[in-house]
């Protein structure tokens, strides 16, 4: 009952096996969750209709398919109604390069206008002004009347 260290209350509650009767020990491996998923789910198809034709989890999750040629990405998930709902993802294609105006591309667009138009809506507003002073005028003299 009694160690190096002072009483032991835990002494007499310790058993003890003879080591000839002892079995080897056996350790328990930890068990590994079933669902754990690295990664996209999926993989390299040759056209959408091998996507139509793959399964997929029922759980919902999105499966991925990218087309060999590269031409599109290709999803498919099952739905909660348990249809089967598959979506295209393809590159966006480039415009043509843009090309931004100088100021004498600017300039050579202004002269090709033509300044007569701007001219003659100059003389129709001020024919308008004069008209509508008129019309103020005789209003004002009908009031005074």
């Amino acid at each position: 009952m009694y160690n190096n260290y002072g009483f032991n209350p835990y002494y007499s509650q310790q058993k003890f096996q003879p080591i000839a009767n002892q079995q080897p020990q056996q350790y328990m491996q930890p068990i590994q969750p079933l669902n754990t998923q690295v990664g996209l789910l999926g993989k390299i198809v040759d056209s959408i209709d091998v996507v139509k034709a793959v399964d997929i989890p029922l759980d919902g999750s999105i499966s991925y398919f990218p087309l060999t040629d590269g031409s599109a990405i290709v999803t498919k998930q099952l739905q909660q109604d348990g249809t089967s709902k598959i979506t295209i993802y393809e590159p966006k294609t480039q415009k043509e390069d843009m090309k931004f105006a100088t100021i004498e591309d600017i300039d050579k667009r202004l002269e090709k206008l033509g300044f007569s138009e701007i001219d003659d809506l100059k003389e129709d507003l001020s024919d308008l002004k004069r008209e509508f002073k008129e019309i103020k005028s005789k209003l004002k003299t009908k009031k005074e009347d």
